[in-house]
Formats: structure tokens, sequence, C-alpha cells
């Protein structure tokens, strides 16, 4: 899985980046070297790093089979590429195969921790 943020999606104008970072850590550590040297910024407060571990993109490929969840349909979706993609065909899925117009939250709970990135 690979780790992406901006300073824009936390309000920053500066333009500054990170893509495809190996890890959330590797990309912190490169965000406090950017943060004090472009904006004087030596120490992240606490309210500022959960601000921005919640603007952190994760990209990858996504997959998933209902075989994870005990449906034994024969699914799967593979190398899709956000968790949104594959729940949008996954939607379609259910109600195609079986005939479920809403997936129920809890089913949904159940996919999200069955989902696989890599």
């Amino acid at each position: 899985m690979k780790y992406t943020f901006s300073c824009a999606d936390i309000g920053m104008n500066c333009g500054f980046e990170i893509i495809n970072a190996g890890s959330e850590e590797e990309l912190l550590e490169m965000l406090k070297t950017h943060a004090k040297m472009e904006h004087g910024i030596t120490s992240i407060p606490p309210e500022l790093i959960d601000k921005i571990k919640k603007a952190i993109r994760k990209s990858g490929k996504y997959s998933f089979s209902c075989e994870d969840i005990g449906m034994n349909c024969g699914f799967e979706i593979i190398g899709a590429s956000s968790e949104d993609e594959l729940l949008q065909q996954l939607s379609i899925h259910a109600r195609m195969s079986h005939k479920m117009n809403n997936i129920p939250q809890d089913t949904i709970n159940a996919i999200k921790q069955k989902i696989k990135v890599s």
C-alpha cells in the first residue's frame, strides 16, 4: 500500500505533496521535515497530526471475495483502484446476484474488514 498527502488537503496553500510513501510513518517523517523547513513548525501539535492522518490517502489495488464473508457465490473483485470503487462494484453484484437493494450496515462493516489492499 502507498500513502499520499497534500498540504492543500488541510487548507495549506503551499503546493507541497507526498506521493506513494511506503508507510504512514515514512510520510509523517517527510512531512515533519517539510513543516519545519517551509512553514517554520518545529513541533506538529497533536490536533494537527490528527487532521493530517485523516487527510492521508491510501492507494493500491483493492480486492475482495464474497467467500470472505461466507457467501459462496464465487464472486470476487481484484484490482479496484479504491475502496469506494470496490464497494460500488460490489453493490451492483449484490443487487444483481443476491437481490439486495441495499447492503445492511453490519455486512458493509464485515466487508470493509475483509478488503485486501496490495
